[in-house]
């Protein structure tokens, strides 16, 4: 036996389909992009362990690029073929930063395994020298 409530709401289900069917996508959109979110950090660390096993050496950034940052992209490329790329600038979300952040771990801790310690503080100390010298 069916309740009050619950022939209500199928009353109200069939009488509105077209808005029931809205809230339903609404809903299941809302959830797929919290289970998304939710999984940034793991999406982080499987794409970069995917990337290191290709050959390709990256490092994710966000946020305003400081005034060395042409140079000291330049200088990784150019010494390490280590790639620099900017996921967001000044507004990043916290997916975005999960995401680049774990992607980071696994990343630079590969890459400072390959090319020795340092090649990150060395990389930005020969930028700020060249941009002194400007």
């Amino acid at each position: 036996m069916q309740t009050n409530k619950t022939q209500l709401l199928r009353r109200f289900v069939r009488k509105h389909k077209a808005s029931s069917a809205a809230v339903g996508v609404l809903l299941s959109l809302t959830l797929a992009q919290l289970a998304w979110d939710s999984t940034a950090h793991v999406r982080g660390h499987a794409k970069a362990r995917y990337d290191l096993h290709q050959g390709r050496y990256e490092v994710l950034t966000y946020g305003l690029p400081p005034e060395t940052d042409p140079e000291y992209v330049r200088l990784l490329r150019e010494r390490y073929n280590i790639e620099v790329v900017r996921i967001a600038d000044c507004i990043v979300t916290r997916a975005q930063a999960g995401y680049a952040n774990a992607y980071d771990d696994v990343s630079s801790a590969a890459e400072t395994r390959k090319f020795g310690p340092g090649i990150f503080e060395g990389a930005w100390q020969a930028a700020m020298h060249a941009m002194s010298k400007r």
